[in-house]
């Protein structure tokens, strides 16, 4: 039987049951379920969603306007009739009174094969169907979307397991999603351009059409962190870096790149897993029982909610142990190594003793609660890698109606408010990027760029120069470039910040004006001799930007001072290129 994931979640079937010739065990009701949880010590788990309001999740985002919405892989694994019929469906959940569970559900979107993910856009959402990426929206207010239109086609789909997921927003205002790892050559219905996007992920603008590789190749769930450093993983690697940026890459078509992908665990057995409910007998390779063989949809936690030690930290699923597995991520020079934590060297974060509870998304709450996405199934596994013998024993079908979505909380705290950002008037949005939340600032970057409303400019410049939170400094500078009201007086002064994270994407935005501006280049090559190698590394990508022989001989400096460090060597020799 083979592993794989089907677009973030590896499926395996329950087999223990199989094998005896017996029933396996009923599902549980939510409630049993939440009963079955092992959590964290300190930590609870919560229901906020579940059948029949939400059946077969596979990913959710929150919206600006406070809907959740549901990407239900509703057709799984052979289609609605067993014979590859479309049900796949956007719905999307509202909380009406406010009491932190969801009571309503509306369909917003059904018919779709295979749906991978759901993305909040403007007025409607970015959908993930394998071969296309589309964009739905409901124009006249009854719930349903009347507008449905393909913005990018061609991406693979021989495989049910491997296919095209994972949109989010990103600081440098493109929107970046996981190739699921065959590729395809993809069509951009807007701009009418066509690329290959091989064994890349990739990066697109929805409004424009524009489309980029993306540096990375991911099964599922590619993320970001604070700063803007690329994630994802596959099956069998639980988190991945992608240091060095495809557009960067490929600046100098005669020498390569170092390979992409960083893999992070550095524990002395990184893939031992430590389950609790009962170990599932394989039907090949028994030596990877208790191992990581469905790792899927990584996170990088962006929030203080949990408590000390956790903002930061990669939350990974893992469907086939049923658990959620955590790694304390350190810098190790450009890119990053991670470890378990030393109170969870022979545990997980958060598991369950019910089998059928199959994890397959994990998403930091805006409300600083960690989000859960439970698609709750018996048989996890395409019948395409199960023997005859053994479907002659198995509904694959079972848990079709069945779904749950949990957030795991502090068992002294309460998930915070949420604010409905659409509802703020452009001065206020502006104010509430100054918030410890990643995902809401994410989403308030977002409305912001859609909005350009003249208003927030004074607010985001303010932020810019003041703000004493440094991820909010900037995220305001991004923001501001998205929104075209971008200063080089702004860079020139964040190049100089104490952060070096603001200092790092203060770098990337000076691009702009590379050879225009005296104080940029003058307060960039200062940079040569900066103490953290993050920024060192920006700096040799960026350079190349600019025809001048200051940016060449900081360049030069730059090899010189760290001759063996390969993420600086191959940014120099990346910035050495002239067309």
């Amino acid at each position: 039987m083979r592993l794989m994931l089907l677009a973030g979640f590896a499926f395996v079937a329950y087999a223990t049951a199989a094998v005896a010739g017996e029933p396996g065990p009923p599902p549980q009701s939510p409630h049993e379920t939440l009963r079955s949880m092992r959590p964290k010590a300190g930590f609870r788990v919560e229901l906020v969603a579940s059948e029949p309001l939400v059946v077969s999740p596979v990913a959710i985002d929150f919206g600006a306007d406070g809907k959740l919405w549901v990407c239900e892989m509703r057709d799984y694994p052979m289609g609605m009739d067993g014979k590859f019929k479309p049900g796949g469906a956007i719905t999307y959940l509202e909380d009406r009174d406010r009491d932190g569970r969801y009571d309503t559900a509306t369909e917003f979107l059904d018919g779709l094969p295979f749906p991978t993910g759901v993305m909040a856009w403007r007025k409607g959402v970015l959908v993930c169907a394998a071969p296309q990426i589309l964009y739905a929206e409901d124009t006249n207010g009854d719930g349903k979307a009347d507008v449905r239109r393909v913005l990018f086609q061609g991406f693979a789909t021989e495989n049910y397991q491997a296919r095209v997921n994972g949109l989010s927003y990103n600081l440098d205002n493109w929107v970046y999603g996981a190739n699921g790892l065959i590729g395809g050559k993809i069509h951009g219905n807007v701009a009418g351009q066509s690329i290959d996007i091989g064994g890349r992920d990739f990066r697109l603008r929805p409004d424009t059409g524009a489309f980029e590789p993306a540096s990375g190749l991911t099964q599922q769930g590619r993320v970001h962190d604070d700063w803007g450093n690329q994630f994802g993983g596959n099956n069998s690697i639980l988190i991945q870096h992608y240091p060095f940026p495809d557009h960067y890459a490929h600046r100098n078509r005669f020498v390569p790149a170092p390979p992409p992908a960083v893999s992070l665990p550095h524990d002395v057995d990184p893939n031992r897993l430590f389950p609790t409910s009962q170990t599932v007998e394989r039907y090949n390779h028994p030596e990877s029982a208790n191992r990581v063989t469905s790792a899927c949809s990584p996170l990088i936690y962006r929030d203080d909610f949990l408590g000390p030690g956790f903002e930061g930290n990669a939350f990974v699923c893992e469907p086939v142990h049923n658990l959620v597995h955590r790694e304390v991520l350190s810098p190790r020079g450009v890119t990053f190594e991670s470890h378990r934590p030393e109170d969870e060297k022979t545990s997980e974060f958060l598991s369950s003793v019910d089998p059928w509870f199959r994890p397959v998304q994990v998403r930091t709450g805006p409300d600083g609660a960690l989000w859960v996405v439970d698609m709750y199934r018996f048989v996890i596994e395409h019948p395409r890698w199960i023997s005859p013998q053994m479907l002659e024993q198995l509904d694959v079908r079972a848990g079709a109606d069945k779904g749950r979505i949990y957030r795991v909380v502090p068992v002294s705290g309460s998930p915070r408010a949420v604010p409905i950002l659409e509802a703020l008037d452009t001065a206020s949005l502006a104010a509430s990027l100054d918030h410890s939340n990643g995902t809401l600032r994410d989403n308030v970057q977002r409305l912001l760029v859609h909005r350009s409303d003249p208003v927030a400019v004074p607010v985001l410049t303010r932020l810019a120069r003041e703000c004493r939170r440094p991820v909010t400094r900037m995220q305001a500078l991004c923001t501001l470039d998205g929104t075209g009201a971008l200063t080089p007086g702004l860079v020139a002064r964040a190049l100089k910040d104490s952060d070096p994270g603001v200092r790092r994407q203060a770098l990337r935005l000076a691009e702009r004006w590379a050879g225009q501006d005296e104080a940029i280049l003058a307060a960039a090559v200062g940079l040569v001799i900066d103490p953290d190698p993050a920024v060192r590394f920006q700096l040799a990508l960026s350079l190349g930007q600019w025809d001048d022989s200051r940016a060449a001989e900081a360049l030069g400096r730059l090899a010189l001072d760290r001759p063996h460090d390969v993420w600086i060597e191959a940014a120099v020799v990346s910035s050495s290129w002239r067309r």
